[in-house]
């Protein structure tokens, strides 16, 4: 069985957000990614997917009762296995093609490494509250996270091709076979078309410890936060979030204890043959796919939480998110184990993995995959605690702990402790920093500014995830989160 077609092997895996678009805590909050934590700090629209309860909460700027936005998003990229300099001069140059010994490093610094990215980006929220009736939001926001991970056999096999040690026969161009050996030199390895593995292995165990994960679904949310308990000395708060969810596309392949699963649900949108692998020539997902894209699946969720503060200055907050599945019934296909016997490529040429869907994602690739029938997919949980503390109108610290609940595609693969606040020295800046560790990743230090005008009325920011990455090399994160469009009635 074949497990790569091309030079653009597992390519959507790592770093396909470049070319179109960690689990995110704080979604799309952009005032929130500066400081880490966001339990006890998020209100109006903006606690919609954190804690529902804080709807009930009453605003910093007490004579608002609306509040609305409009394309806030953040964005992200993390490798364990690349340093500052890769990201910078391999990744985001195009023009950027490994040498041999390149190929070798490049495989060696992914072994039991991968990368992982997101993109949260809310089209439109809006929120009303009432002192009594408590507060009303609704939200439209598409959540889109891809990550991978190799073991040492798949890492070689990525960047080295048929020159992995897994193969000990070489088929050349003249018809000739040789014996595969390190000491080959270029000219004879230009001549090599085909590794050959005289004892192949099943793909379950070629592949193991080695995972490729994508999803991309659109959220419909309503929630509803109101008090239960309202007195001088404590307010209790609590919430809830309804959503209707539109699948758009899945993929979920993983390789554990010898053993290969394989299932993907991807829209039409991306015009991929699954027979074939072949795509409309210069076929890309348009504005109006990305707009009003074809569903695949469909599914029902819930958030609940629960808020309180205690003499208006301490805040408490517990919230268990994305409670619920989706359904995916359209294009849905399974992989199936087989043994890899030989290769038809030298592996990756470059960092440019854009191009590469329909290497893993269909028959053309380095799996064997057939219909599926339907799939219900667990959303992933997550449950979240938070604590805060309020110093007068100018400075706010809070401490989250979120705790993934489940392995599904988008979960965290361990618990994320953020610690942080807010600073405002003037009425119209906000200055966010704070301390994140765990999840998806090392520790970082997200930044964050934000600028208030009108007393509220509007409000625009930018931050980034992680400062570290401008000082050091290693594990760095490219993220950007921003907002532009936020308004206060």
């Amino acid at each position: 069985m074949r497990l790569m077609s091309r030079s653009r092997i597992l390519s959507i895996a790592l770093f396909a957000p470049l070319g179109a678009v960690h689990a995110q805590t704080e979604l799309s909050v952009f005032n929130t990614t500066g400081r880490a934590a966001a339990t006890t700090f998020v209100t109006d629209y903006q606690a919609i997917g954190i804690n529902p309860a804080n709807l009930g909460w009453t605003w910093r700027h007490t004579d608002k009762q609306v509040a609305f936005g409009v394309a806030e998003g953040s964005y992200s990229l993390y490798s364990d296995a690349l340093t500052r300099d890769d990201m910078r001069d391999r990744v985001l140059d195009a023009n950027f093609r490994f040498t041999t010994d390149q190929k070798e490093e490049a495989a060696r610094i992914f072994t039991n490494a991968g990368a992982i990215a997101d993109v949260n980006v809310m089209l439109v929220g809006a929120a009303f509250t009432t002192p009594n009736a408590g507060g009303f939001a609704f939200q439209i926001r598409d959540h889109a996270r891809i990550s991978s991970r190799f073991g040492p056999v798949a890492a070689e096999l990525a960047f080295e091709g048929f020159r992995s040690d897994y193969f000990d026969l070489l088929v050349l161009a003249t018809g000739d076979t040789v014996t595969n050996y390190a000491t080959m030199s270029e000219d004879s390895l230009a001549l090599v078309v085909l590794g050959i593995a005289s004892e192949p292995q099943l793909l379950g165990r070629v592949l193991d410890g080695s995972n490729i994960e994508l999803t991309w679904y659109r959220e419909y949310n309503f929630s509803y936060g109101r008090h239960l308990i309202r007195n001088e000395a404590v307010e209790l708060y609590g919430g809830i979030g309804l959503k209707h969810l539109v699948g758009i596309g899945i993929v979920d392949i993983r390789a554990e204890d010898g053993e290969l699963t394989g299932f993907t649900s991807l829209s039409e949108d991306f015009q991929l043959d699954y027979t074939t692998g072949s795509r409309v020539p210069g076929s890309r997902l348009s504005a109006g796919s990305l707009a009003f894209p074809r569903p695949t699946g469909r599914g029902f969720g819930m958030d609940i939480g629960l808020g309180l503060i205690v003499k208006d200055v301490w805040k408490l907050g517990v919230a268990v998110t994305n409670l619920g599945s989706i359904k995916w019934t359209g294009n849905v296909f399974k992989a199936t184990d087989g043994s890899l016997v030989d290769l038809a490529t030298d592996g990756l040429d470059n960092y440019n993995f854009v191009e590469g869907l329909d290497d893993f994602a269909t028959n053309s690739g380095f799996l064997e995959w057939s219909s599926g029938g339907e799939r219900v997919v667990p959303l992933p949980t997550n449950t979240r605690l938070g604590v805060g503390r309020l110093f007068g109108e100018t400075v706010e610290v809070g401490l989250d702990v979120i705790i993934p609940m489940n392995d599904q595609p988008g979960s965290l693969r361990t618990v994320a402790v953020g610690f942080g606040g807010d600073v405002r020295p003037i009425p119209w800046l906000q200055l966010s920093a704070g301390l994140m560790t765990g999840g998806n990743a090392d520790t970082k230090l997200p930044v964050g500014v934000t600028f208030i005008a009108g007393a509220g009325t509007w409000e625009a920011g930018i931050a980034s995830r992680d400062m570290i990455t401008y000082f050091s090399q290693r594990n760095p994160t490219l993220s950007l989160s921003l907002g532009f469009l936020r308004f206060r009635i």
